[in-house]
């Protein structure tokens, strides 16, 4: 018989896969490893079944283990608008231009890309989109890494600025782009 590493392992597996059982079931399906691994470890209760099914868990992608976090902590299915009626209120919306931050890359001390970019959304004078199951400290270094780079050249949120200039700015020095 094994014994517990830390007080409460078997009693917090327990509660885990428990959780993580609906989420897997409705997300990968009733056919995957991972749904059998939680199905038999909270069958048969031994501390052995319940971490080999957090092992198989451990094991999934990155992409999965964050898409089935996420379902276990939301509060149930997104009542979202559909497709259609996005692409409806899209469309009924003229083009608006606004300048585009973008620090998609995880490496430390990237710069943002700037942009003109034109879209069909209703702009507020300033939207932050952040994906889900990005990790707060990483999107928190991100927007103070845009905002360091809006403070070193205010020039960039000036509508004189992008009048005649390229739509792609590189962010090592904003105020290079070549004229038209």
């Amino acid at each position: 018989m094994q014994r517990e590493r830390y007080p409460g392992e078997q009693r917090g597996l327990t509660l885990f896969l428990g959780e993580l059982q609906p989420v897997v079931e409705l997300m990968l399906g009733e056919d995957h490893l991972l749904w059998h691994a939680i199905r038999r470890a909270l069958q048969k209760g031994t501390l052995e079944a319940l971490r080999h099914a957090r092992q198989v868990f451990n094991h999934q992608p990155r992409e999965i283990k964050q898409l089935l976090s996420l379902g276990m902590v939301e509060d149930g299915p997104s009542n979202g608008p559909s497709r259609d009626d996005l692409l409806d209120s899209y469309a009924a919306r003229e083009p608006e231009e606004f300048v585009s931050f973008d620090l998609a890359s995880t490496a430390d001390g990237d710069e943002p890309m700037v942009r003109l970019r034109h879209e069909l959304v209703d702009i507020p004078a300033v939207r932050v989109m952040v994906r889900p199951g990005t990790l707060p400290s990483s999107a928190a270094a991100k927007l103070r890494a845009i905002a360091d780079l809006i403070e070193r050249d205010r020039r960039l949120l000036s509508q004189r600025f992008w009048a005649d200039r390229q739509l792609h700015v590189e962010p090592a020095d904003p105020g290079s782009a070549e004229r038209r």
